[in-house]
């Protein structure tokens, strides 16, 4: 049987697979607010005109392509399904794009993800499977010239257990309000602003314990509207790890059980 665990701010606690929604959907439509403690300039000393400039754009794909992961990747297989993880501003603040899955879909609903899904036969390449399925699922057009790079590929549940090419594109300024989701798909949008991401009180792991086994680690991603776990937040992870690693210092690390008297 597999148990759930997520640590965050100094405790170890068990919850279910799936957390519930959050009630306050006016948060899903804007981002969440900045704070600064290490001064005006914010995440830390990095200047937020300066995060997705084409100077960290280049060393963001140099950095990408030395990429070892750590965590469990695909079976050698060609990936047969793209989603796109769009950077993003939002009134000039950095920040990456969700999509929460609807709640009436067969499988995975209320889940947070990216607009993705599996290739179809008409698509020129897995890149084009992304930026349709973004202009499908949430009438943001994307063009390639936005698109800075892929990740390293991951197998997803949600995509059928097959490795998935993940890309990642700047997408410039969004308008949350102009955007045309979905309703079969997509249940809501929201931004966390990168600033939020970076932080140590917004950031958990989901551990998973298996029979005979070790288990696995995966980061989680809370405080938001809604939490950020699984593929998602490993794909989240990678990025800002590459993005931000001046900033960005979230380990995932395996807990070891708490012993049970008797």
């Amino acid at each position: 049987m597999k148990n759930h665990e997520t640590r965050c701010s100094g405790f170890t606690s068990l919850s279910p697979i799936m957390s519930s929604v959050s009630s306050i959907a006016m948060l899903c439509r804007r981002l969440l607010p900045l704070h600064h403690p290490c001064g005006s300039r914010g995440l830390c000393g990095v200047v937020p005109d300066t995060v997705l400039s084409p100077q960290r754009r280049a060393e963001f794909i140099d950095r990408v392509s030395r990429q070892k992961l750590r965590l469990p990747a695909g079976d050698g297989s060609a990936p047969g399904a793209a989603v796109l993880a769009p950077l993003c501003r939002l009134h000039g603040t950095p920040g990456l794009l969700f999509t929460l899955r609807s709640s009436a879909l067969n499988k995975h609903a209320g889940q947070v993800s990216f607009p993705g899904g599996k290739r179809d036969d008409e698509d020129e390449d897995l890149l084009a499977t992304a930026l349709r399925e973004t202009w499908e699922e949430l009438g943001l057009r994307v063009e390639r010239e936005q698109v800075w790079t892929q990740l390293p590929a991951m197998l997803s549940h949600r995509l059928g257990r097959k490795p998935v090419a993940t890309f990642v594109a700047d997408v410039g300024e969004v308008e949350i309000d102009r955007l045309r989701p979905e309703p079969t798909e997509v249940e809501d949008v929201f931004i966390l602003s990168l600033d939020h991401l970076c932080r140590p009180e917004n950031y958990g792991q989901t551990q998973w314990r298996l029979a005979n086994s070790p288990g696995y680690v995966m980061p989680a991603y809370i405080n938001g509207p809604h939490r950020v776990w699984g593929f998602t937040a490993i794909m989240t992870h990678v990025l800002l790890h590459n993005l931000l690693p001046e900033v960005y210092s979230h380990k995932v690390r395996m807990i070891k059980p708490v012993p049970v008297d008797g």
